[in-house]
């Protein structure tokens, strides 16, 4: 089931960012960094106020556990809208849940140009993910990550608009 995240899920959405960025960037990027992101980005005000300005959708297994979750912005003025996070707890990837948060974050986009993500280059499940959606390769480029150098690789979607008659 994939739903709206409310104020009650925030636990869950931490836990889930937790783990998840452990998962992926334990290799690549040092265990104090990740924390103290983790707990500067996912603190209760921070996604608060995350829930005040994008929209965020929790995807729940068939037991009622929180296992993902995916944000995106409104569409802005020049008719585009950036995925800001798709966070699976490690066992779900590749289950469907991911897809159902997608499916369900661009049926509320479809008056959007295209749709815009982030992804580091250390996160390939993530990376395949976005190009087996359809998204486009767009470009790469450095950036410092809480004073570590990462790589940022940069895919769209263009959205189809529909034909009017």
């Amino acid at each position: 089931m994939i739903r709206k995240m409310t104020v009650e899920d925030i636990p869950d959405v931490q836990q889930i960012a937790h783990t998840a960025w452990q998962h992926t960037f334990q290799q690549h990027i040092p265990t104090e960094v990740i924390k103290a992101y983790i707990e500067r980005t996912y603190s209760d005000l921070m996604l608060k106020k995350q829930l005040e300005k994008t929209m965020v959708l929790l995807a729940i297994d068939e037991l009622g556990n929180s296992i993902g979750y995916l944000s995106y912005t409104p569409i802005d003025v020049d008719g585009e809208s950036e995925l800001t996070a798709l966070h699976m707890l490690p066992g779900y990837w590749n289950s469907g849940y991911e897809e159902a948060l997608l499916k369900e974050a661009l049926g509320t986009l479809q008056e959007a140009i295209n749709v815009d993500v982030y992804v580091d280059q250390n996160d390939i499940a993530l990376q395949d993910f976005y190009a087996k959606q359809g998204f486009n390769f767009v470009e790469s480029f450095p950036e410092l990550f809480e004073g570590v150098s990462v790589n940022i690789l940069h895919y769209s979607l263009p959205i189809t608009q529909p034909a009017h008659t």
